[in-house]
């Protein structure tokens, strides 16, 4: 992205999604960051309802160029897949779109590489304009379907089904779920508000059905569940959480049973005294919850205390029930739902002109060039 820094260490961090990208933007002041990305953009994995219904809204905030960051300006991004590890050299093997291998090596190494959940995540290499075709695709597939199905009662599928069903009152839009109530990991108040909001928006909910996943996961036509019932429809969304890590580059010793890397609560990877773990890749807590909760803040300080030769001193401690937003902003604001039940609401206009632009935009992530059109 520009010229390298000359400073003592090296920090890689392979993965730059929002955690990424994150933890670059506060260590580059102190070290040499090597950032590892499958794609040239920050293709966010938030708000995936909005993201089908409303694209254009979507890619302004969520689908931003690495380049744009104006605290990425320090850091060498290479735009690549990470293939290999070697512990005992420090060093990571990356594989370019031409299938070019370079060698990194480092003092610290972050595992940020995410998951493979559903058609939304993976890591793919994937070029600007790839991105654009692909999201398109997708945006368009719910667009021209007369009947969507939603498979998954979490997060994604809650935001899904409301959203599509607003922008679409015409289609017919289902959620199924095997619980009673969506939201599984939320406060009580934040399941049952989403069951009134989607009730009241016409989404139909089939609580109790279990699916019985299929691989590939068809994007249309049967879906099958346990109870031997099955449905047909024109477009299906796969939102049951199972989630894919990317670490085949790691060794398997510091992997857990399901392909997650082993995680303290500083952030260090159990088995190395030079590995970090976080968000979505990490096994913090079952909910992989360090992808969220401000974690990334305590990544940050726990590797400049290491690279001190001091301990680190701030651990990770995930919250009792998920929060935050769910479905994005909508006509009358977003709301947002604390761990603890309390629901608050912040004006569309506040989020468009004062959260988005200025909290996220200039803040967290320290400045975007430029909003995409």
């Amino acid at each position: 992205m520009s010229r390298r820094q000359t400073k003592a260490q090296t920090v890689v961090i392979i993965g730059m999604g929002d955690t990424g990208v994150l933890v670059a933007t506060r260590l580059s002041r102190y070290f040499n960051v090597i950032g590892i990305s499958t794609k040239p953009n920050l293709v966010s994995g938030q708000e995936l309802g909005k993201r089908l219904a409303d694209l254009s809204w979507w890619n302004r905030y969520y689908n931003t160029p690495l380049r744009r960051f104006k605290a990425l300006a320090d850091v060498e991004i290479h735009h690549a897949k990470a293939e290999c590890v070697d512990l005992a050299a420090k060093t990571v093997v990356v594989v370019d779109p031409s299938n070019h291998e370079t060698v990194i090596p480092f003092d610290f190494l972050v595992i940020a590489s995410g998951t493979s959940n559903g058609f939304w995540r993976d890591d793919h290499l994937r070029s600007e304009a790839q991105i654009d075709e692909r999201l398109e695709q997708d945006a368009a597939a719910i667009r021209d379907a007369n009947t969507v199905a939603i498979v998954g009662g979490g997060p994604c599928g809650v935001s899904c089904a409301l959203n599509i069903r607003r922008a679409y009152p015409e289609k017919m839009v289902s959620l199924y779920i095997s619980a009673d109530l969506p939201l599984p990991g939320y406060h009580d108040e934040a399941r049952r508000y989403y069951h009134r909001e989607l009730t009241d928006a016409g989404v139909q909910i089939f609580s109790g059905h279990r699916a019985i996943a299929e691989e590939p996961a068809p994007s249309a036509g049967t879906i099958r569940f346990e109870s031997g019932q099955s449905v047909v429809a024109d477009a299906i969304i796969w939102s049951t959480g199972n989630r894919k890590p990317h670490t085949r580059f790691l060794p398997d010793a510091l992997l857990d049973d399901e392909g997650f890397v082993k995680t303290k609560d500083t952030l260090e990877v159990v088995g190395s005294d030079c590995l970090f773990a976080i968000g979505d890749v990490a096994s913090t807590d079952p909910a992989r919850s360090s992808a969220r909760n401000w974690a990334y803040g305590i990544l940050v300080n726990n590797i400049k205390r290491k690279a001190a030769g001091k301990a680190p001193n701030k651990h990770y401690a995930p919250p009792a029930n998920r929060w935050g937003s769910i479905v994005g902003p909508q006509d009358d604001g977003l709301t947002l739902h604390q761990d603890s039940g309390k629901t608050t609401r912040l004006s569309r206009w506040l989020v468009e002109n004062l959260l988005l632009p200025t909290v996220v935009q200039r803040v967290i992530y320290r400045g975007v060039k430029s909003l995409r059109g």
